[in-house]
């Protein structure tokens, strides 16, 4: 269980640049892109990416330093324009501190991984329709 206190995460994909929000997010959470399924949170966003906080809700922004915000016309969805630029992102350091790369796969390892097909050891029906057939409500 991780002793940080969940909030919400705003953070932009390297690989496909959608943002994605992470309602109640912890550290200790490995989150992955809701489009192109790469991992969003890694060391390596300490070099190109920029945090910001608002200091209304306590929101966090992770997004990349191409990204325009202007300080105090910028708002967060709470519509509060307070959002300060942290010295650095400390959500990856967290991140590794908390144990969320522990056990994950490399990228060489997930490459031919098919996120939209069961695992193998599900019994799967080769007959997609079979799992209409089945249906208690008829």
């Amino acid at each position: 269980m991780s002793s940080y206190k969940p909030r919400d995460l705003l953070v932009e994909c390297r690989a496909c640049q959608i943002e994605n929000f992470i309602a109640d997010y912890t550290p200790d959470m490995p989150v992955v892109c809701n489009q192109c399924r790469e991992r969003l949170i890694d060391l390596e966003l300490e070099e190109s990416f920029d945090e910001y906080e608002c200091e209304d809700c306590g929101m966090v922004l992770l997004l990349s330093q191409d990204t325009e915000i202007t300080p105090g016309e910028s708002t967060c969805r709470c519509g509060s324009a307070n959002l300060s630029l942290k010295p650095s992102p400390s959500i990856p350091r967290q991140a590794e501190e908390a144990g969320a790369f522990a056990g994950l796969p490399g990228d060489e390892e997930i490459d031919d991984f098919d996120w939209c097909r069961p695992s193998p050891n599900e019994a799967v029906s080769e007959d997609y329709n079979d799992l209409f057939d089945k249906d208690p409500n008829f």
